[in-house]
């Protein structure tokens, strides 16, 4: 039996996803749509076949542990479509879907998330990855692997999400297979920050005797009262690719593939391209060999399409091998481990990115050259700042990001 989902885009249907009996998906937009979903399925009259359509919509669901669970406890044998039509009113970005029309009440009261509830969330959180078990738990489905989940935050309090007060904020947990995880992603984000990247807001704070993260949703803004959505696409969208290819040796995307995915659909093109080295440098820097091409997104504003502000920026050298794989998610001039990496690797990067590798190496000389007197500021106000839940042999996770900097900036100040 066929299925169909109404498609939305910032609130007005734009399409229908179907399902067939062989349970292929296509996607056609209303005609005279002129809004598209992705730059690589711009509008058209023509139906996109499951082949063209089901990598951007493949792309919205969760992946890893989060993902199995999903399938295994609450949707049917279809695992995307079942998994949109289930959790698909709150997804990255604008894009929502419905069986019918949304229900658009702006008087519907919000339920507050009460604090014990916040701390039975984050213990049930692994088990209960879209908090399904909350009384009418709301339509969210976040892409990604970590342990999260998002809520509507007004005046320092949280509620749960509705189609009329839609998620503002990530929540992100601790894991035990990474000590200091949490600690680890603050300083990085802070620093990035700090460093001119454009990153969003991040606290940490805790819950009982829970820490947590708390990141702004850089795809929505408040006006006039009401939360707006902003439609944006990770970079495996706008390829055309499944999520799993969103790591190079999986035959997937690599950092020349993704600018040229600035080159052709920014508006802002040499600001974003200058802004993507930034990023390649910084995760070297730092050691994150997880900056792959889901954590790369083009927001599609109303001045059209720029890079999306960067998130899950965290040092992943600073685990064992033993725990995470210490092998770059995008190679730098073929290269896989950053410690292989030379002075003159990113000179040949530069230029197999189209660019001026002489300007550029001396403009990121210039930009990171005092990188590591500010990681050392940074790292003693946040220790000064007496973090909930801080332990002082936890803040030893700054030194060890410190010690990868020093000797990355050594390669890079050559």
């Amino acid at each position: 039996m066929n299925r169909k989902l109404n498609v939305y885009l910032c609130g007005s249907k734009i399409g229908v996803l179907s399902e067939d009996d062989l349970l292929q998906l296509s996607f056609q937009y209303n005609s005279n749509e002129s809004r598209s979903l992705s730059v690589y399925l711009p509008v058209r009259n023509e139906i996109y076949s499951h082949a063209e359509a089901f990598p951007f919509f493949e792309n919205l669901s969760p992946e890893g542990e989060a993902f199995e669970i999903l399938t295994k406890n609450h949707v049917s044998e279809n695992k995307i479509f079942s998994i949109l039509d289930r959790f698909g009113g709150d997804c990255a970005g604008a894009v929502a879907f419905y069986e019918g029309k949304p229900e658009n009440n702006n008087e519907e009261t919000l339920h507050e998330i009460s604090a014990e509830k916040f701390t039975q969330i984050i213990d049930k959180l692994p088990e209960d990855p879209l908090l399904t078990s909350l009384e009418n738990p709301p339509r969210l489905s976040l892409a990604g692997a970590q342990s999260k989940f998002a809520v509507y935050k007004y005046e320092n309090k949280y509620y749960r999400s509705n189609d009329d007060y839609p998620t503002t904020h990530i929540i992100k947990i601790t894991n035990k297979r990474f000590p200091n995880l949490l600690k680890n992603e603050l300083f990085c984000m802070k620093l990035a920050q700090i460093m001119e990247l454009n990153v969003p807001d991040i606290e940490l704070k805790t819950a009982g005797n829970h820490p947590y993260l708390e990141i702004e949703r850089y795809d929505r803004y408040v006006e006039n009262g009401i939360v707006r959505r902003v439609h944006q696409e990770d970079f495996c969208q706008a390829l055309g690719l499944v999520s799993d290819r969103k790591y190079q040796t999986r035959s997937g995307v690599s950092l020349r593939n993704c600018c040229r995915v600035i080159e052709k659909f920014s508006d802002n093109r040499l600001w974003d391209i200058n802004s993507f080295v930034e990023w390649i440098v910084f995760n070297y820097l730092i050691g994150n060999t997880d900056a792959h091409a889901k954590n790369l997104s083009l927001l599609h504003t109303e001045t059209g399409i720029k890079l999306a502000p960067f998130y899950d920026l965290l040092s992943t050298e600073v685990y064992s091998i033993k725990i995470v794989d210490h092998y770059m998610a995008m190679l730098i001039n073929g290269k896989g481990r950053y410690d292989s990496v030379t002075y003159s690797d990113f000179l040949a990067l530069f230029e197999q990115l189209g660019l001026n590798a002489t300007n550029m190496m001396k403009n990121i000389k210039n930009k990171f050259a005092l990188i590591i007197s500010i990681a050392e500021k940074l790292s003693q106000n946040l220790i000064d700042s007496k973090l909930p839940e801080t332990d002082t042999k936890d803040n030893k996770i700054y030194d060890d990001i410190i010690a990868i900097i020093k000797k990355r900036l050594n390669i890079l100040l050559k």
